[in-house]
């Protein structure tokens, strides 16, 4: 015997997250979920501005009524995820929303739809995201495990972001193939593949309380109480209901900037909306990696300060076609680099300190608190865009945008090196 220790051989790298049969299912499920959802957002609007000759005042009733339920019925919603199993809600979800996407343009080819019409199916459209979005979030920690979230969270919000930037700009080109009727169709057809795909997930899920622990009433107001006490949540929850407000009123009137004052076509909408899928992709490769060399903190507040830069670019764009879709397809490619590498960053934190058995909960008092905001946005960009034109209604909205990212640089999550641990929480 020498007297030297041996030396440990270093452990081989765990298998990739692609070779996890159940999370390519869930994955491939989220995806379709998130492309269709995000079909429906530029159809609706579509459907009402160019079929039914909406005002931006009724775009922004329209847009608002998809995000009411975020202020109504999430933080009830949060309770029972974490009361029942998550994922069933994630299948009939996806079931009710092809059902009703397909009604729609039946009722509309039978010449009985109206714009009040369009209001309800946005307001039970986005019920349904309600329960889609905070069941999906409590399932992945138990899907993957905490060890493996961050690798996780980039794949998952890596498609998600491509969904919210190539979601729109496929729906603008079926829009124009197949006309706006046709492309709710199509998009309830992709909600069918999602619940498909989520059905083949065979993962066993963590017991549930069948019961409830304590009033429903007592529950909501311990997860508020744990994002106003936690430093990380609270800061992140502010920001992003800030922040909000602005991108709801930014998006109330991009479509109608680009098709009236700008003169383009629906397809040169979606071209440039679909140019953000090449940064979101880049962005969600870069995620893990920026953390690594600059810190978790550091890397929210570099994504975020991209996505508020491209921002501000957007009200810029005029003059001939080429130009104008320079300074867009620019700014929507730098915006899905920036905006994927912070949001991914942030759900790993926010299902890190989180402890398992409140994560609906949470999740549900954090959607309310940052995408309650929304409908008020919506209203606030058809106001503005009707009160003081559309393009200096884009300038206001990126100044929002601005002032969301001091807030967060200059928070305690902007000053993270690596990932707290899990909080404790007993109230």
């Amino acid at each position: 015997m020498s007297g030297v220790p041996a030396v440990e051989p270093d452990a081989p790298p765990p298998p990739s997250l692609w070779h996890h049969r159940d999370f390519t299912r869930y994955w491939v499920g989220e995806s379709a979920a998130r492309f269709g959802a995000q079909i429906t957002a530029l159809a609706l609007p579509l459907l009402a501005v160019v079929e039914l000759d909406a005002t931006p005042g009724q775009a922004g009733l329209l847009n608002g009524a998809q995000f009411v339920p975020y202020l109504l019925l999430t933080l009830f919603a949060g309770v029972w995820v974490d009361r029942m199993r998550p994922r069933p809600f994630l299948i009939l979800t996806n079931a009710a929303r092809a059902l009703l996407l397909t009604l729609v343009p039946v009722l509309f080819w039978l010449d009985a739809l109206s714009m009040p019409g369009l209001y309800v199916t946005g307001f039970v459209v986005g019920s349904l995201a309600v329960l889609y979005d905070l069941s999906s979030s409590t399932c992945l920690p138990a899907l993957v495990g905490k060890e493996r979230l961050a690798e996780a969270n980039s794949r998952v919000q890596g498609s998600g972001s491509v969904a919210r930037i190539a979601g729109p700009g496929l729906g603008g080109l079926l829009v124009q193939a197949i006309a706006v009727p046709a492309t709710l169709v199509a998009s309830a057809g992709i909600h069918v593949l999602a619940a498909l795909s989520l059905l083949l997930v065979r993962a066993e899920e963590p017991e549930r309380r069948t019961a409830a622990s304590k009033p429903m009433l007592k529950e909501i107001a311990g997860a508020l109480r744990f994002v106003a006490h936690n430093p990380y949540l609270r800061v992140s929850a502010f920001r992003a209901g800030f922040n909000n407000l602005f991108f709801m009123a930014m998006q109330t009137v991009l479509p109608l900037f680009v098709l009236r004052e700008l003169g383009q076509s629906t397809g040169t909408l979606g071209l440039v909306l679909a140019t953000g899928a090449v940064g979101s992709l880049i962005g969600a490769v870069l995620a893990v990696s920026v953390a690594k060399r600059y810190g978790t903190g550091r890397a929210i507040v570099i994504g975020f300060g991209a996505g508020s830069f491209a921002q501000a670019l957007t009200p810029v764009a005029g003059g001939p076609t080429a130009a104008v879709l320079a300074v867009l397809l620019g700014s929507f490619l730098l915006g899905g680099i920036g905006t994927t590498i912070g949001n991914v960053h942030l759900a790993t934190l926010t299902q890190t300190v989180t402890p398992p058995h409140m994560l609906g909960r949470t999740n549900a008092a954090l959607r309310f608190l940052t995408w309650g905001t929304m409908p008020v946005g919506a209203l606030l960009g058809g106001w503005l865009g009707e009160l003081i034109g559309l393009r200096a209604t884009l300038v206001i909205t990126a100044a929002g945008f601005t002032v969301s990212l001091v807030l967060i640089a200059f928070s305690p999550v902007g000053r993270l090196r690596e990932l707290p641990e899990e909080a404790r929480w007993d109230g």
